[in-house]
């Protein structure tokens, strides 16, 4: 080939992958284990999309998948081999990869949904998260709620630590629910979801602990007589970014998309709030008896089983870090309820 069509073909080349590089955009894959809906999370992730992609003028592409790539854990483990881009996922799972997380699951650590709000902006928080960004790879752009946990049983209102005594409960496959449990005189019976409705219709437990939202949506309140609105243990979740993919963005799209994580908190935490209220509404109109705890109420079921579970915790991760979890959220609940 002669000197000229070397030059020719060269230049061809050259323009070629300046015209691609000119129209390349970024493309994040975000993936949640739940399907698509009214849901507050779902919610948040469409309006972080929506903000991503017209701040950076269409040159970050974020693309939902919801429920096709597994749940939780499975998302969360593409997310640090980096075939997954980004999740939504949440403090329960992130607990077996990294085993500080497990801090979370201790029962009544917030008073009300503003205080853990308020607690996810605190230091101990990013700490935390930078923690386990080192030791995994997962970068946490933004923490959100997921809801409190209530109790429902078929044998009596639960209005103090007292009721539960004697009851047969089913708890999730974890010894901190065990343990909760266990502290007020209940019988915990770690039962798989698929398992739960059976059960119940059977008699093989009394009982059950979930977010008002999930009593509603797996029908629950048609096999339980009564609901008590106590919020035991509130739920987090997390959109967690591999952090290779996010050290390769540039200084813009770094910013862009951090905003638009805070701007799927923001949609969210009111959200999933106001969702479990209409959800608890929904229950009661169906027939349960709902009882709402009082904070004085709730102080009684702290001090009576808070101690256990903090045990368990401080012997899986330390004292000294569930000692700073406590005391960010004093502050927590200083800032939230200053006058």
């Amino acid at each position: 080939m002669s000197l000229r069509k070397l030059m020719l073909a060269a230049t061809s080349a050259l323009a070629l992958v300046l015209a691609g590089g000119a129209d390349a955009k970024t493309t994040l894959k975000f993936a949640i284990g739940a399907a698509d809906g009214p849901g507050g999370e779902i919610a948040g992730m469409k309006a972080l999309k929506e903000y991503v992609e017209f701040k950076s003028k269409g040159e970050i592409e974020i693309r939902l998948f919801f429920n096709t790539m597994g749940g939780s854990l499975q998302v969360t483990e593409a997310v640090k081999n980096g075939t997954l881009e980004m999740a939504l996922t949440d403090d329960s799972v992130l607990g077996s990869f990294h085993k500080p997380m497990q801090v979370f699951q201790i029962p009544y650590l917030f008073p009300s949904s503003p205080v853990a709000w308020e607690f996810m902006k605190s230091p101990f928080v990013r700490g935390l998260a930078d923690d386990m960004r080192k030791a995994t790879g997962i970068r946490t752009l933004v923490l959100s709620e997921n809801g409190f946990r209530n109790i429902t049983n078929n044998s009596r209102e639960v209005k103090t630590p007292d009721d539960m005594k004697g009851l047969k409960m089913r708890t999730m496959q974890s010894q901190v629910y065990v343990n909760f449990m266990k502290s007020m005189g209940a019988a915990a019976t770690p039962i798989a979801w698929p398992e739960l409705v059976p059960a119940l219709k059977q008699n093989v437990v009394d009982g059950q602990e979930n977010a008002a939202s999930t009593v509603w949506d797996g029908r629950l309140y048609e096999v339980q007589k009564f609901m008590s609105v106590n919020e035991h243990i509130y739920g987090l979740h997390l959109i967690i970014i591999n952090d290779g993919v996010f050290s390769k963005l540039s200084a813009d799209e770094k910013q862009i998309l951090t905003d638009g994580a805070k701007m799927h908190a923001e949609v969210a935490n009111s959200r999933k709030a106001m969702d479990s209220l209409q959800a608890i509404d929904k229950i009661r109109k169906a027939g349960t008896t709902v009882y709402v705890n009082s904070p004085t109420e709730k102080e009684a079921f702290r001090k009576q089983s808070q101690g256990a579970v903090i045990d368990y915790i401080a012997g899986e991760v330390g004292k000294p870090l569930v000692d700073r979890l406590l005391a960010a959220v004093e502050e927590a609940k200083k800032q939230a309820y200053a006058n």
